[in-house]
């Protein structure tokens, strides 16, 4: 088995990782890759759910300054 050597280890999809990818992209780094334990990305708001609670900021809020959604 061949052995990959990366530039840039990123831990996690959620958020924080996507979002840090992108910007390594961006900045014009591509030898990068992102480890995560789930067949999923998402972090946080994949794997915890809180019945009953809500969201006392407008989710639009919730968005990568790279990718503003004004809609």
């Amino acid at each position: 088995m061949k052995k990959h050597h990366w530039d840039i280890v990123i831990i996690g999809a959620g958020v924080s990782g996507i979002g840090a990818a992108v910007r390594f992209l961006q900045q014009g780094f591509s030898d990068f890759v992102i480890l995560e334990k789930y067949d999923d990305l998402g972090g946080t708001w994949r794997d915890n759910t809180y019945p009953g609670c809500a969201c006392d900021v407008p989710s639009a809020l919730y968005s990568y300054s790279f990718a503003q959604r004004p809609e």
